[in-house]
């Protein structure tokens, strides 16, 4: 928990157990892209007593502190991801609205 401490103070967010728990969600989740529904049942099931309400004004606070990002898709659809400082793209499957992240990748000559 100290580590998710550190973050949130140097994002100059104040340390919260809900904002604790949210970046810890976030940090573990096998899958980088999560909605703030998807982070809301995570809460619940490690019975974590967080409304969704309060995800989503989390997240966009972390989303202004620069701690995530925020990706809208089509269909209204945001999910967020920590930001990690890379640049990477996503491909989104049409049919099924699966979000794919994509490495760059360098070719050589």
């Amino acid at each position: 928990m100290a580590d998710e401490n550190i973050e949130l103070r140097k994002a100059g967010l104040k340390v919260t157990l809900p904002r604790v728990k949210i970046l810890q969600i976030l940090e573990a989740a096998s899958e980088p892209h999560m909605s703030a529904e998807d982070v809301y049942k995570a809460l619940m099931e490690a019975n974590e007593e967080v409304g969704l309400a309060t995800v989503y004004r989390v997240l966009t606070q972390f989303e202004s502190a620069g701690l995530v990002e925020r990706h809208n898709f089509d269909g209204g659809h945001s999910v967020f991801e920590l930001e990690r400082g890379g640049h990477h793209d996503h491909m989104v499957c049409v049919a099924v609205s699966y979000t794919h992240l994509t490495l760059p990748t360098i070719y050589s000559v």
